[in-house]
């Protein structure tokens, strides 16, 4: 045997065999008198959180799946809608304020576009 090896034997559990019996005994008593069947429900539905909330998640893309994968058709915007855009590079290169008028029309014709 070597002289520098510790020797650990007493902290080995199962050397007094029926202290550790006892013991073994005595935690698988004190865990299923704590199992009770409302713990037990309690515990499995407050354990399901995850699988409730990936299941919801999966639910949600399946909702949006077709008006993601469906395209839309793309047409050229209404006049309506230019105006406003035009209206605006328009007057920055008059380098001059708008009449009031012109920016209600213009902003008319954008939301009628809507």
């Amino acid at each position: 045997m070597d002289p520098d090896r510790l020797d650990l034997s007493a902290l080995d559990p199962s050397r007094d065999e029926e202290r550790w019996e006892t013991l073994v005994r005595a935690v698988v008593a004190s865990r299923s008198a704590a199992r009770t069947p409302a713990t037990q429900v309690l515990f499995q539905l407050v354990s399901s959180w995850r699988p409730v909330l990936a299941l919801a998640a999966a639910a949600v893309a399946l909702a949006w799946a077709p008006a993601i994968l469906t395209a839309r058709e793309r047409s050229a915007p209404p006049a309506a809608v230019a105006d406003p855009v035009l209206s605006t590079t328009t007057w920055m290169l008059r380098e001059q304020a708008p009449a009031t008028a012109e920016v209600v029309a213009a902003m008319g014709a954008r939301n009628a576009a809507r």
